[in-house]
């Protein structure tokens, strides 16, 4: 049944003025297949791209995408294939739907690839992609001026595959704030983005994508907190009604605090993590339990059912780890975030202080404020 947020967006693509431009995804997963299906059985021509040769073969033979949810219909594939150049080749827009921890690898794929003319957006950034993909190119004496790198501040969808060519769209945000890294290139990201995806919002840059982060909270802090549970009884609880007790709540707060903290250190605000509870779901209370409490959103979202999940593996080192690096280089205290990456490194029994993003990986690590700034205006490469 079309509902009325689908009429919303559905009307909004069909009026957005304009050739509709060509995109290629990258990755095939949860995420890959909601974007690709979106995009697809909206019209838009669409390649995929996957390194897993049993996945390009199953989207082949169906030649497409079933998408069910807030959005139904069979989007037809322009493209699958395992050979990068390929999937790229010609398209406007690359939306790179990875895990942030492969983003290192995609970025040294797409350095060599990458035409003017292309626009390449992370879905999300989490924290410091976008720089880092910039960095990437820059040591690499790639940058040019019709090429756009950017990110968005979280995910378009709520999503989930139900096979290798089937997935369901369980709802999709109003609104997502995305960047440039050169933010002057904010207006014609949007008017490159905004045919296919009019819930995009241009924000100051990418500092602000990259610490409004709220997966830094929510994904390995609930998780660490509660490993006897997720271990026991393998998920069997509500990850965010049952996993933030008051007690575990009070740590989110506290990191939530040195995220903050480290923002206003860079000159820019973002919202606490119970204001954006209230922004995005209307959700209130006295505190941060009672605001996740009252989320309706979060009802009957199960917990991961197994601690080697994506909000460890990803979110420590791509969002902790960087959020730690930046708060020492601007001295700020982090000591509640350190303190969750080492209980991590022991858990999973892997270092992420070095497999994380830092402002080295960034490359802003000998810059100060000032010199970022005018990286991110533009004025300097």
């Amino acid at each position: 049944m079309v509902d009325k947020l689908r009429d919303e967006i559905m009307g909004k693509i069909k009026h957005a003025a304009g050739n509709k431009p060509s995109f290629c995804v990258i990755g095939a997963g949860n995420g890959g297949l909601a974007m690709a299906g979106y995009l697809a059985v909206n019209g838009f021509s669409v390649n995929i791209w996957t390194r897993d040769k049993e996945k390009m073969e199953a989207l082949a033979a169906a030649g497409g995408i079933e998408v069910e949810g807030k959005l139904e219909g069979f989007g037809e594939l322009n493209k699958i294939d395992q050979d990068f150049q390929k999937s790229i080749d010609g398209v406007d827009i690359i939306m790179v739907v990875v895990p942030a921890n492969g983003h290192r690898e995609i970025a040294e794929k797409l350095v060599k690839y990458v035409k003017s003319g292309q626009t390449m957006v992370l879905n999300p950034g989490r924290t410091g992609g976008a720089l880092e993909l910039y960095n990437t190119f820059r040591k690499e004496g790639k940058v040019r001026e019709d090429i756009i790198f950017a990110e968005t501040q979280t995910f378009l969808f709520v999503s989930r595959k139900l096979g290798v060519h089937k997935v369901r769209i369980f709802d999709i945000k109003r609104s997502v704030p995305v960047s440039a890294v050169r933010s002057y290139k904010n207006p014609e990201l949007i008017k490159k983005l905004r045919t296919a995806f009019p819930q995009f919002t241009p924000t100051s840059d990418v500092l602000h994508t990259s610490l409004g982060n709220v997966a830094v909270m929510f994904h390995p802090g609930v998780m660490l907190l509660n490993t006897g549970w997720v271990e026991s009884n393998h998920g069997n609880f509500e990850y965010y009604l049952e996993g933030v007790s008051p007690g575990v709540a009070k740590v989110l707060e506290s990191i939530d605090e040195e995220r903050i903290k480290i923002a206003e250190a860079v000159g820019i605000r973002v919202p606490s993590l119970k204001d954006w509870l209230y922004f995005s779901y209307g959700s209130t209370g006295v505190d941060l339990y009672e605001s996740v409490q009252t989320t309706l959103a979060y009802k009957g979202v199960m917990a991961p059912s197994t601690i080697h999940h994506r909000y460890i593996l990803e979110d420590v080192p791509m969002s902790l780890v960087p959020m730690s690096s930046l708060g020492k280089k601007f001295g700020v205290e982090t000591k509640c975030i350190d303190s969750l990456i080492n209980i991590a490194c022991y858990q999973q029994e892997r270092d992420f202080w070095a497999e994380g993003r830092t402002v080295d990986h960034m490359g802003i690590k000998n810059f100060d404020l000032k010199t970022i700034k005018r990286l991110m205006a533009g004025e300097i490469v």
